[in-house]
Order: C-alpha cells, then structure tokens, then sequence
C-alpha cells in the first residue's frame, strides 16, 4: 500500500494507503454489529461510483479492506456538490442502503463531485414495503433536505422546504420526549438502592 496514515479511536483503527483504506474494528460494544452493516452496505454499493469499492473482508478480526476515495471536507458545499450528492443518496437508496445520518465528515468533495463514506449506522432494504426500510428512507432524505438547507435553501422546492419543516418538527418533539425519558431514568435509578429489586424478588420467591 506505500505510505500509511494511521487513524485510532476507541472503537476502530483506519489505515489509509496510497489506494487501498483498511478498517479494522476493534472489540467494542456492538462492534460486530458496526462491521456488518458497514460490510453489508458496500457489498449492496459495490459497482456504484462515488462510494468505497469493498476488496476484501475478514469476519474472524472484523476488518474491511475497501478502496480508497480521494477528496476533503469542505465547511461549505457547492451547488454543484448538492445536487450530486442528491444523486447519490438516490442511488444508495436504490441499492437497498438507507442512512441514519448524513453528516458532512462523511462527505469526500473533489472539484463538484461528492463521495460518500462511513456506513456503519444504516439500515438494510429487506422488503421493499417493509415499514422499517420506508421509515428509513424518510429518515435519509430528511437528512439530505436538512444538509441542502443548511447550504443553500435556495436549491429546494416549496414542496421539500414544507417537508423539512414537517419533519424537524416531528423530530424535535421526539428529542424532547427523548430527554424526558432520559431525566426520569436518572431520577427512578436515583431512588433505587443497588440490590434492591434483586432482593424483592428473592423475599417474594421465598414466601411462594
């Protein structure tokens, strides 16, 4: 591979060649589950410009060995960029892969061009119909609307800026019930004493 660079973080080991990037997952919760949907979703993509093409792969470490795509971040996104990454995503969703995000960390941009990398959070088309897979794709083109938005607003229509609208309403109502939900299990796991379940159990097994 030549020259390496080496990227470490808790839960992965990525070593970047001159051609070839090597992801190795490390024995993390749910790792196992990080590497399939990541090896699932490259084999669905394989053939498809604009995402990493899957070389080779080894279950028994969790390691993924794909090619490498040439580009940068860029804080700011192009027209031209949006509308490929527009494309993309409605390629990708064609081949039966749905992403839970679309941050711009995993978006290669090289001149008006857009790569896509990272899928170790997404969802997998069984059935076409299945209601998971179309709540899924919702999910992938809220996200695609909300990063277009932040660039430039201009490039949607009426129709898809009513749709965000909808839609980053619904969300935040669903973050705001998530926090609740949060702040009483904090509070619940607060008034409990370690043990204490665990014994109720066992003075109730006993009276049986």
């Amino acid at each position: 591979m030549g020259m390496i660079s080496i990227y470490e973080t808790g839960k992965m080991r990525v070593e970047i060649g001159n051609d070839e990037v090597v992801k190795i997952f490390k024995v993390r919760p749910r790792y196992k589950k990080r590497y399939n949907c990541e090896k699932l979703a490259l084999l669905r993509l394989k053939g498809l410009s604009g995402f990493p093409e899957i070389i080779k792969y080894k279950d028994d470490d969790t390691t993924l060995t794909m090619t490498r795509l040439f580009g940068e971040n860029k804080e700011q996104l192009s027209d031209e960029a949006l509308q490929h990454l527009r494309l993309l995503v409605e390629k990708m969703l064609s081949a039966g892969v749905a992403r839970h995000s679309l941050p711009e960390r995993d978006l290669l941009i090289k001149g008006g061009k857009v790569s896509i990398v990272d899928f170790e959070r997404v969802t997998l088309r069984g059935s076409p119909w299945s209601p998971m897979w179309l709540i899924s794709k919702k999910v992938t083109r809220f996200h695609l609307l909300r990063l277009i938005s932040r660039h430039n607003s201009a490039l949607l229509s009426e129709k898809e800026k009513n749709k965000l609208a909808y839609f980053s309403n619904i969300r935040e109502k669903l973050q705001v019930l998530k926090r609740l939900r949060s702040k009483g299990r904090k509070v619940w796991r607060s008034k409990t004493k370690p043990g204490e379940y665990t014994n109720k159990f066992e003075s109730e097994k006993a009276k049986k």
